[in-house]
């Protein structure tokens, strides 16, 4: 609470009044529709903790509309940091090193079994994005024209891939 007191916010209204608009506006921004709803539900939490702030009526579809811009950039920080980790632990699990010796060959060899499994156990459209990027080297951008389907799209579907991979390699573990 801060000590300019704001007229009284109602948030069912504002929702009514805002929520297409806003919604419309984030997904401009963030090009998803699950993460422009999240940063819409966001934006009225805030709006329900701190609607009072709001000194003047005329003031709330500003207010509203830069909290929104606020939530898509968080959104789209948190991403880059989840598709940095992405990439690196994808390496890390589906890269392998020239062994050394026999038994570290057979290690190898049965390591790589336990991927490929784990790749077969994958939906079709994710063992696609996945072989396309790990075994053809491909970039993300060139899967999705590939594909003929948005970059968003591609990097959502190694995500997954990458969290289902390393919950069945764990498994193996």
């Amino acid at each position: 609470m801060s000590g300019s007191i704001g007229f009284s916010v109602d948030t069912g209204q504002a929702f009514e009044q805002f929520a297409k608009p806003l919604e419309n506006f984030l997904i401009g921004i963030l090009k998803n529709g699950a993460e422009a709803n999240d940063a819409l539900q966001a934006t009225f939490v805030k709006l329900l903790e701190k609607g009072d702030t709001i000194v003047e009526k005329s003031a709330l579809k500003g207010w509203l509309f830069r909290v929104a811009y606020n939530e898509a950039m968080l959104i789209k920080r948190k991403d880059g940091v989840k598709r940095k980790h992405t990439e690196k632990f994808a390496w890390q699990v589906l890269s392998h090193v020239e062994p050394n010796q026999p038994v570290d060959r057979m290690l190898g060899d049965e390591k790589q079994q336990e991927i490929k499994k784990a790749i077969d156990q994958l939906s079709a459209v994710q063992q696609e994005v996945v072989r396309k990027r790990i075994y053809e080297g491909l970039k993300f951008r060139e899967i999705a024209e590939q594909l003929d389907i948005p970059l968003g799209t591609v990097l959502a579907r190694m995500h997954s891939s990458l969290k289902k991979l390393k919950i069945a390699l764990e498994d193996e573990a």
